[in-house]
């Protein structure tokens, strides 16, 4: 083991950064480890694989690799110090893959690199981290770069097929090797993760640019402070969030006032209480504000219409679902100034009051809300 594996193996041990994906086989015949437990893992962030080595492939082809699969523009690292070999990083052509030569005689593939912009399948994207080129030399545990579908993985999903050679160049199965090997949470050199926008996490998101576009505005700041590098699109929106999101974007004072027995100590309460003292926040019940439950759409046409005093004149009822609902009214006038279209295109006859709502959901609403 060289001097810079050490040194990182040395630290990682200090801070508690090991970990492994699989149980370790057992040991060779002779007692040695086996390489894995030198190496770190290639794919930092989550990810999955199983042993298809020797697998049949094509043209009669077998395959010679693990398949560790993962969402695009997951990273890549570098599990070994060592020199950049033969390396495919033709944007729009031949991309992207390489070889990376150890310095202590083995050697490592990483085949099917992004090749397409983030949040696109257009084929001409860049699957490598800044200064990557054949003749390069890397440290382990570096960025190299992130997980895609390039060559012809367009059809069985984006991962990184990982190969592992012996000194003589034969080739190994890297099942064992990647079940032991060092597991990092992020890249080592500091390298970060490429993606588009404010944070990382949204970039195959329909609802992407509306989610910078509030960020810019003030009205989200994250949601992993204090690094808050991630919106977490997919997560429901709770009734507390939505506090802070909309005294943000009010500029609310803050209010002496506690309105709510359920919400003392928790992180939304000065907002919570804030949106009630401003006649825009409401409980779920008389004496609960439950700001740690999902918003649902009925609750926000009734939050955007009192915060941003939206009207239906003509009386318009433009929903079939929400007869007799006790948000009806606020649902129609939601609907007359174009902030929500319905749930069900095209036909968007409904508005689903009773469903919740997504961060990123909730990201389009303001943008239109407040014509971003």
């Amino acid at each position: 083991m060289n001097g810079t594996m050490r040194a990182l193996l040395a630290f990682l041990l200090a801070v508690g950064a090991l970990a492994s994906p699989g149980s370790s086989p057992e040991a060779s015949a002779d007692d040695e480890p086996i390489y894995g437990e030198t190496m770190f893992f290639p794919v930092v962030g989550e990810n999955h694989y199983s042993d298809t080595f020797g697998a049949p492939r094509g043209g009669g082809r077998s395959h010679h690799g693990v398949d560790i699969m993962a969402e695009k523009m997951t990273p890549v690292i570098a599990v070994a110090d060592g020199t950049v070999g033969w390396i495919h990083n033709t944007v729009g052509g031949d991309c992207c893959a390489m070889a990376l030569h150890h310095d202590d005689g083995w050697e490592s593939w990483y085949i099917h690199l992004n090749n397409d912009t983030p949040g696109t399948d257009d084929g001409d994207g860049y699957g490598f981290a800044e200064g990557i080129d054949s003749g390069v030399h890397v440290t382990a545990g570096q960025l190299i770069g992130w997980v895609g579908d390039s060559g012809n993985a367009e059809q069985s999903g984006s991962h990184l097929h990982f190969e592992l050679h012996e000194p003589d160049g034969t080739v190994v199965n890297p099942t064992d090797h990647v079940d032991v090997a060092i597991v990092v949470t992020e890249p080592l050199d500091g390298g970060e993760p490429f993606y588009e926008g404010h944070f990382v996490d949204d970039d195959n998101s329909v609802h992407q640019l509306d989610i910078d576009k509030i960020f810019e505005a003030g009205i989200t700041k994250g949601c992993n402070p204090p690094l808050n590098d991630r919106y977490c699109p997919q997560d429901e929106i709770t009734r507390g969030q939505m506090a802070a999101f909309l005294r943000r974007n009010l500029a609310l004072p803050a209010s002496g006032e506690d309105f709510f027995g359920d919400d003392d100590g928790t992180l939304f309460e000065e907002d919570i209480n804030a949106l009630s003292a401003a006649g825009i926040g409401f409980g779920c019940s008389e004496a609960e504000y439950c700001s740690g439950i999902p918003l649902l759409r009925e609750e926000l046409a009734e939050l955007f219409v009192r915060a941003y005093e939206y009207d239906n004149p003509q009386g318009v009822d433009f929903f079939v679902d929400d007869d007799e609902n006790q948000f009806e009214e606020s649902i129609n006038k939601l609907a007359n100034h174009g902030i929500t279209l319905g749930c069900n295109p095209p036909e968007n006859d409904m508005f689903c009051p009773e469903r919740s709502l997504s961060r990123a959901e909730m990201a389009s609403f303001f943008v239109r809300a407040l014509e971003l």
